[in-house]
């Protein structure tokens, strides 16, 4: 009997002791949380994309460094300077007039092809389901956009600030023109980057496939994107006079 007690006295303080261990493990190391694939990969971009953004900047300073030190050479030896100006700001419109899409943009990228479905719809189930949305068309722009893309179009519009997708019938809607499907959606940029964030794991592409619909994308060298052709000279705004800054909530 004695013996027996003994046993379940040692097995008590055994089990006291392991707990007390397994307590003082997760106080030490902190509360262990999960984390899934898709967090850690939206992590992973966005510190990407931040990293391209400094070395973008940098590239930047150092540019605009290196103009100022030539500009302040030639008027040190008092030199005209009028050409390389001219040069510059030539130059200045070149970018701006490709940034603005006002010319065509060619470059290394990606070509993403959308289409409806064609499995067999399940009892109950919407048709819609497999037909392709301009919210689906919204969310791969704003994928391909936050993996780095510097130019977008859809079958041949170029999306700009102004641009606007719309769903109208059987059809989509795309800069005040109507287009069917398939749609393909062309991106410069870093190609290998933005295929993964539309096929990796959480990638908007992944989920169309699983619902059915078609999607396939493409890493190509050659992306050639037309420019906006529509009207962009503005209605409303014009160019501020004074220096005043309005706040958030303020009356203008």
């Amino acid at each position: 009997m004695r013996n027996r007690l003994k046993i379940v006295l040692i097995f008590i303080l055994c089990v006291f002791i392991g707990s007390s261990v397994i307590v003082l493990s997760k106080t030490v190391k902190g509360l262990h949380v999960f984390v899934s694939s898709k967090v850690l990969e939206d992590y992973r971009i966005t510190i990407e994309g931040e990293r391209k953004d400094m070395e973008n900047l940098i590239k930047q300073i150092e540019e605009a460094k290196a103009q100022l030190e030539e500009l302040e050479t030639f008027e040190a030896e008092n030199e005209d300077i009028s050409q390389e100006l001219e040069a510059k700001l030539f130059q200045d419109l070149e970018f701006y007039k490709l940034a603005a899409g006002f010319v065509d943009a060619v470059g290394p990228g990606v070509e993403v092809i959308v289409d409806d479905g064609t499995r067999d719809i399940g009892f109950g189930e919407d048709p819609n389901d497999i037909l392709v949305h301009d919210m689906d068309l919204f969310l791969i722009i704003n994928e391909l956009k936050a993996a780095g893309a510097e130019v977008i179009s859809v079958n041949g519009q170029r999306i700009v600030d102004t641009s606007a997708i719309s769903c109208s019938g059987y059809t989509v809607r795309i800069n005040g023109q109507f287009y069917a499907r398939p749609f393909i959606i062309r991106a410069i940029g870093d190609g290998s980057r933005m295929a993964a964030s539309l096929i990796g794991p959480g990638g908007y592409g992944n989920y169309l496939k699983d619902w059915g619909l078609v999607f396939k994308v493409s890493i190509r060298d050659d992306i050639r994107i037309p420019a906006y052709t529509e009207d962009r000279a503005p209605k409303y705004m014009t160019i501020a006079t004074d220096d005043r800054t309005v706040k958030e909530g303020e009356n203008n």
